[in-house]
């Protein structure tokens, strides 16, 4: 049904065993984003913000996810499941925070 709505709705689709294996990814990857908040997995890069001639004017605080085993994760490889999920609420919550904020300096 979740295919089918994400094509557009008004569809139908037969069950396909890749479709198996994409709800096991999900259900693998919101157990791990579970576990990674209860575990502060998430750290705070600080993405420097140049003007035109080049002078440091900010910084842009970017969230990656120190994953046990995948290393260093990018957000678009978890944000949309987060946000599915209802997670990315706590996540930026954390990060927010500043008695949560796990940074990596």
């Amino acid at each position: 049904m979740h295919e089918a709505k994400a094509s557009g709705g008004n569809l139908f689709r037969f069950f396909d065993p890749d479709m198996l294996d994409i709800v096991n990814a999900r259900a693998v990857m919101e157990a791990d984003l579970r576990l990674g908040l209860a575990q502060h997995q998430f750290v705070l890069h600080y993405q420097p913000q140049v003007n035109a001639t080049g002078n440091i004017i900010g910084a842009e605080a970017l969230i990656r996810w120190q994953h046990p085993q995948a290393g260093l994760v990018s957000p678009t490889e978890f944000s949309p499941q987060a946000e599915e999920s209802g997670l990315i609420i706590p996540l930026g919550y954390g990060k927010q925070s500043p008695d949560l904020i796990y940074t990596n300096d």
